[in-house]
């Protein structure tokens, strides 16, 4: 007998058997049949779906914990990213406000052609002027003038205005000054301020070592 008729008798044996049971046994035999499914679908369906779900909860907490941490860094970031621009924004403020010259000696040159406008005026004459070796600042280079000037209390308020208002940042390093009165005939008298001052402004231009000086604080 070949493979397939001995499997076709099988099931017309195990048919018979069916068959022949009762109304009853063919409800407990369902009844097993249904539960040995039911086993294997919670085995291998409902079990492993269950643990994903529970494995999925327990990451929750972790996940809002990393996303929270992204938010924070992101915020932080933001925040960096703001003051970056903005502190770039006052370094190029600031260094607009710097003398110009590739050397401190071009620097010296550019600060004394800022000073000559605010030095042109009928109450201001300045005696002597002379160029103060160069500090080193920092990452910057202090250039300085020292000025000798005749002038009146308006004038040498007028000239701290004006150096006060210069679009290059210019400090007055040091100053000192002398009044007097001086007639102008019998009865006419003229206030004399004598002003000595310094002032400096930062440059860009590189110092050189053996050209630098004590300059002043």
């Amino acid at each position: 007998m070949s493979a397939a008729g001995a499997f076709s008798a099988r099931v017309s044996a195990l048919s018979e058997r069916f068959s022949a049971l009762s109304a009853r046994e063919k409800a407990i035999l369902a009844a097993g049949l249904l539960a040995v499914v039911a086993f294997i679908a919670v085995k291998w369906v409902v079990m492993p779906a269950r643990a994903q779900y529970v494995r999925n909860r327990a990451a929750i907490p972790a996940r809002r914990a990393v996303i929270s941490r992204y938010e924070t860094f992101r915020q932080v970031q933001d925040l960096m990213d703001e003051q970056l621009f903005e502190q770039v924004e006052r370094r190029e403020k600031w260094e607009d406000g710097l003398l110009s010259g590739e050397t401190p000696s071009a620097a010296g040159v550019f600060l004394q052609g800022v000073l000559k406008p605010l030095t042109q005026h009928p109450q201001i004459r300045v005696t002597s002027i002379r160029g103060l070796p160069p500090v080193k600042k920092g990452a910057y280079t202090e250039v300085a003038v020292q000025m000798e000037i005749q002038t009146s209390t308006e004038g040498l308020a007028t000239l701290l205005a004006g150096l006060s208002r210069q679009p290059t940042i210019l400090r007055v390093r040091k100053l000192s000054a002398t009044s007097g009165m001086f007639s102008m005939g019998q009865v006419q008298r003229k206030e004399v301020v004598v002003v000595s001052m310094e002032v400096a402004g930062l440059s860009p231009a590189p110092l050189d070592e053996k050209a630098a000086g004590g300059g002043g604080a």
